[in-house]
């Protein structure tokens, strides 16, 4: 395997090509971060809730696509316009990562693209396995 892979993920639109949806390099996926959108290219404008679940949704199709999965995430970074639904935003993100919880770290910024308030990139281990 060469030190930096790219793969194509089914069941999303394709990266621009400016970035890649992630990068496999030394047995870690390094996902680009995702933003609350369908497959179909539609904003989720629901709860913070349904963003941040369609965030790791999108985060999961990247993480199968190179050999890994939500339940392999080490690292995460969210990055929010507001913290008026920051609880929210907590007891979600819970619902959803490992056990124990991935370091993470979650910055306040002034704006996202597409004009969403949620953005979340991920590092995940590969298991040995699929290396």
């Amino acid at each position: 395997m060469s030190d930096r892979t790219a793969n194509a993920v089914p069941g999303l639109p394709a990266a621009p090509a400016f970035l890649s949806s992630a990068i496999i390099s030394n047995g870690f996926v390094f996902a680009s971060g995702q933003i609350p959108m369908t497959p179909e290219g539609v904003l989720v404008k629901g709860t913070m809730t349904e963003r941040l679940n369609q965030c790791i949704d999108n985060l999961a199709k990247v993480l199968k696509a190179h050999g890994s999965g939500v339940e392999h995430i080490v690292k995460t970074n969210i990055f929010v316009t507001s913290y008026e639904h920051f609880d929210e935003m907590n007891k979600a993100y819970t619902a959803r990562m490992p056990t124990p919880a991935p370091a993470r770290s979650c910055i306040g910024v002034a704006v996202l693209p597409r004009g969403t308030d949620i953005e979340i990139e991920c590092v995940a281990a590969v298991p040995k396995a699929k290396l």
